[in-house]
């Protein structure tokens, strides 16, 4: 694997001034929304030390406690600034000029920051001042934390490739090795991640987050991460389907009277349990989960997926148990056979039941986070090997789009949507070589014949 992940790095870093030269020019208004920054930044992917506005070194030793309520993003943080440990609170923004955007040098409540994180550079000179006008520290995220962590999405990619003919003629192995290769640094880079997130979560946490992600699909991953980290693992205790669905705002005080008894039950139970939790667990208005509640299948709907995170996290030992290289299979036969009284029937809290029951998480779902999280999380020779044997789910659109478009000429084109790591490196090399003006499908492929 090691070799394979080298020839597909190596190709990168040829092409890598080019991609440097073309992200170079987006704005902070492509940034992701500033709940999904300060997750990337809990998570560590945009490192720890940082340089600030006056030249002096700062090194965030604890992000502190992240604040569900107004003010300051995280509250009661540790940094040290030259070496000199400060403890106050920090905010994360996508420009300097948002702080005074959202008028926090006048609001008394954020005095106490000690640090101003941003994520773009200011056009002009700049400095933060709380209500006292005192300088609070200014440090840039650099840019090439920012993009490794997928936080600046690349450009748009060209509508065909531009080595779609090479790709045609290429033997069938080497089609195989360029895209194992792909699979490889892929599978890399999540064991990395998933290492530099096990420094600051415990095993059972880390997995819980995974799992939420999962459960989210496309459309809702990272609002289901947030809610991961919002209400962790240890703190769900005997009532994991009241808090989440609490703190996921999904609770109303009374239900329509449209709904059915069925559901007006089984809401009722979920509030009598919230309530005397509601104080600790619910976030500000402005601080809300983003849901998209549309797009997808009624299946889908974020609140059956909440619904099978909490049915999963009431017996997390057993699954816990279960995530290991030794007991995939096990561990499919698992989630596949979960029932729940009312989300086995529903696909929302005011919803009909339906006439027929359905899966909490389904064969594809069960696969992604073996693919995405288990395998790659355990990153051994091992487990890439298994990693290889996987068989793929049904492809999606976007994976459906890049094979058409890369290898869509081939009359053996099919050979390659079969195993899950033909999908992961379809979609790696969408990410790094195929973006117009940086593709370097031509310096992979010279890669290989030197190697």
């Amino acid at each position: 694997m090691s070799s394979l992940t080298s020839l597909y790095r190596s190709a990168l870093s040829s092409n890598e001034a080019d991609s440097v030269r073309e992200r170079a020019g987006y704005r902070h208004s492509t940034l992701p929304d500033e709940r999904t920054l300060q997750l990337l930044l809990l998570e560590g992917r945009f490192g720890f030390s940082f340089t600030d506005d006056l030249g002096r070194s700062v090194r965030i030793v604890d992000c502190g406690d992240w604040n569900k309520s107004a003010g300051p993003d995280f509250l009661n943080a540790r940094i040290q600034l030259d070496d000199v440990t400060h403890t106050g609170d920090m905010e994360l923004d996508s420009a300097p000029e948002d702080w005074e955007r959202h008028n926090h040098g006048s609001n008394p409540a954020f005095d106490g920051v000690i640090l101003h994180l941003v994520c773009t550079p200011s056009r002009r000179e700049w400095f933060t001042r709380n209500s006292r006008h005192e300088r609070i520290p200014l440090a840039v995220i650099p840019a090439s934390m920012l993009n490794g962590a997928g936080a600046v999405p690349a450009a748009a990619p060209e509508r065909s490739c531009l080595h779609a003919e090479i790709l045609e003629t290429m033997p069938a192995e080497q089609v195989e090795t360029l895209l194992q290769s792909a699979a490889a640094h892929r599978f890399q880079l999540k064991h990395r991640r998933h290492a530099q997130r096990a420094k600051l979560a415990d095993p059972s946490q880390l997995l819980y987050e995974n799992l939420a992600e999962t459960l989210g699909y496309h459309a809702n991953k990272n609002a289901m991460r947030h809610l991961a980290q919002r209400v962790p693992l240890r703190m769900l205790r005997d009532c994991p389907e009241a808090l989440l669905f609490g703190a996921a705002g999904f609770l109303v005080p009374v239900l329509s009277d449209s709904c059915t008894p069925e559901a007006v039950t089984h809401h009722k139970r979920l509030w009598a349990q919230w309530w005397p939790l509601r104080e600790h667990f619910e976030l500000a208005p402005e601080r809300l989960f983003p849901w998209t509640l549309s797009g997808s299948r009624p299946a889908n709907h974020p609140q059956r997926r909440v619904g099978a995170l909490a049915t999963i996290a009431a017996d997390f030992s057993t699954f816990q148990r279960l995530c290991t290289l030794d007991h995939l299979d096990d561990l499919a036969g698992y989630l596949s056979s979960l029932k729940h009284p009312y989300w086995s029937n529903h696909v929302t809290l005011p919803s009909a039941p339906s006439k027929n029951p359905m899966a909490l998480m389904g064969h594809d779902r069960i696969q992604e986070f073996i693919i995405n999280h288990i395998l790659p999380g355990e990153g051994s020779e091992k487990a890439w090997k298994l990693y290889l044997t996987r068989q793929g789910v049904h492809a999606g659109a976007r994976v459906l789009s890049i094979h058409q478009r890369l290898l869509g000429k081939r009359k053996d084109a099919a050979a390659f949507l079969k195993r899950a790591w033909h999908h992961q490196a379809l979609l790696q090399i969408h990410e790094d070589l195929c973006f117009r003006h940086s593709c370097c499908i031509c310096s992979l492929l010279e890669h290989m014949k030197n190697a």
